[in-house]
């Protein structure tokens, strides 16, 4: 998934990540440290007499804890289920938890996943149960690891810190919709007018048409950018520019004052032969032959 850089105006407007946890939540802060996008805190509550609560969280948050409890969204028909070491819980999604220990202590991270991805972040009924027991590695390897910055924080913590907050935003956009996300930005990738350009370019200048270049000016990498050009068109951006420039060369046949080895040059390839192959590929037959065809008809 192509990750932007984070958008300040953008979560200004938006999630809030300094938000107070209501009265029923007696709390104290042992380690914060505000990052790209979020927000990491070791917490220690004392429930006291307490032993259930409903709440609505104002931002999206991370936990990491050995805190035995059950929980459910109201939202959902999904009975009460065991929570696991790793919870998400998404803003605004009312939850309901129960619990018999008097004490937590929890790594929090609030963090604002559209602002630091540029991807919207929808859960269905089935993906927010996953949340009350995440068992990804990975997020649980990354909330671990700031939870060692937060505690003995070293040279580097705020990058460390920051790397990981863009971390846990990217998997959950890979674990919770990478289809969805997959499929949303490329509409907007490669849509018709942008594929039309695309061929304009190849025809004008067949042989020059650069993966790499082509991925920079949508500010993604190669290998995303193949993957969303395939998902979008069917083929990969290879493929695609091989065609046209086969395409282009059926043109050029017609014009019988060209030579086989000159139309090949102007279509971008190295030589004759390579060019006859990879016609005879696409078409069943020689250059020679389909311009000879094309007399006879």
């Amino acid at each position: 998934m192509s990750i932007r850089p984070y958008d300040a105006a953008r979560h200004a407007e938006g999630t809030r990540l300094d938000f107070i946890f209501p009265q029923e939540f007696e709390t104290s802060l042992e380690a914060a440290k505000a990052t790209v996008g979020a927000r990491f805190e070791v917490r220690r509550f004392f429930w006291r007499e307490r032993n259930e609560i409903v709440f609505t969280p104002p931002c999206s948050y991370f936990e990491l804890t050995h805190f035995p409890s059950v929980g459910r969204y109201l939202a959902s028909a999904c009975d009460f289920c065991e929570q696991g070491e790793v919870r998400f819980y998404p803003a605004a999604r009312p939850f309901q938890m129960h619990w018999q220990e008097r004490e937590q202590r929890s790594l929090f991270c609030r963090i604002d996943i559209p602002a630091i991805t540029g991807l919207p972040m929808e859960l269905s009924d089935q993906q927010l149960r996953d949340t009350i027991d995440m068992r990804n590695p990975h997020v649980r390897a990354l909330l671990l690891r700031a939870q060692q910055e937060l505690v003995a924080p070293g040279l580097c913590s705020q990058l460390v810190l920051d790397s990981i907050s863009v971390g846990l935003a990217a998997e959950m956009v890979q674990q919770f919709g990478p289809e969805t996300q997959a499929e949303f930005t490329s509409r907007r990738t490669f849509d018709q007018r942008y594929l039309a350009g695309l061929v304009a370019h190849i025809r004008e200048q067949p042989g020059r048409v650069e993966i790499g270049q082509l991925a920079a000016e949508r500010g993604i990498s190669v290998r995303h950018y193949e993957r969303l050009f395939r998902a979008a068109t069917g083929e990969s951006p290879a493929a695609f520019c091989r065609r046209h420039m086969l395409a282009l060369a059926k043109d050029l046949l017609m014009d019988r004052s060209l030579l086989v080895k000159e139309i090949a040059y102007r279509c971008g390839f190295a030589n004759t032969a390579s060019f006859s192959v990879a016609f005879r590929q696409m078409e069943g037959c020689s250059p020679q032959q389909f311009r000879d065809r094309l007399l006879i008809h």
